[in-house]
């Protein structure tokens, strides 16, 4: 391979690698949100910052969940191509194709860049939500009985596309954010879910922690 050649396939080789990274990072946040949402809770939580984040209708946005099969982290990614341009219906098409999102972003040739530094930032709102919901949870519990909200309707099949060990992360970093608020609201955890056990148990044992950084990345600042 003469040099102009292989300077040519080092450079591929580097912008591949930069691509690659850039749909790496997203990918992991983006199914953070699918893992976060398994819990009733967090669904909750999870759905009612998506509303506000691309302004939807919360009844509207559980019909499109389940007319598309699309989990949370799917459902962000769908939003992310009609932001960029790329037609719903288009979506829909190779979604019936059978394609995964996945496939239908990459066909769509997606930003991935863009997408990446959008689940960023879509994952500390999440966070946050959480920890105001914690702090002050009537109002959003208002706001799910006037939307008619039922996080328990709100299910789907690929809601389930979760490692067990992307769902423990998930749950660190759900239980670290209720924490932070735990102190200042005075309340006690939820024990009807699965989280909430599991902050019941270990709430004593990580009191200590309290004010560190969160384990999925730094602490948001109070």
């Amino acid at each position: 391979m003469g040099r102009a050649s292989w300077c040519v396939a080092a450079l591929l080789a580097i912008v591949g690698s930069a691509w690659a990274s850039d749909q790496e990072k997203a990918e992991k946040q983006i199914r953070f949100m699918t893992a976060m949402s398994r819990d009733d809770t967090a669904r909750s939580i999870i759905s009612r910052t998506f509303a506000d984040v691309f302004k939807m209708q919360r009844p509207q946005m559980v019909v499109e969940r389940k007319q598309l099969g699309l989990n949370y982290g799917g459902l962000f990614l769908v939003h992310e191509l009609l932001l960029s341009g790329t037609q719903l219906d288009q979506v829909v098409a190779q979604l019936r194709a059978r394609k995964n999102i996945w496939d239908v972003t990459n066909s769509s040739h997606a930003d991935w860049k863009r997408i990446a530094a959008d689940a960023k930032k879509m994952k500390s709102r999440i966070d946050d939500s959480i920890y105001k919901h914690f702090l002050h949870s009537r109002p959003d519990d208002e706001r799910d009985k006037l939307e008619h909200y039922n996080p328990s309707a709100d299910l789907i099949r690929a809601d389930a596309d979760a490692t067990l060990d992307e769902i423990l992360k998930a749950q660190k970093d759900f239980i670290f954010w209720r924490n932070q608020a735990a102190p200042l609201a005075g309340g006690q955890a939820d024990v009807s879910t699965p989280i909430g056990q599991t902050y019941q148990q270990q709430r004593d044992n990580t009191s200590a922690s309290r004010g560190t950084a969160s384990p999925s990345g730094p602490s948001i600042g109070r």
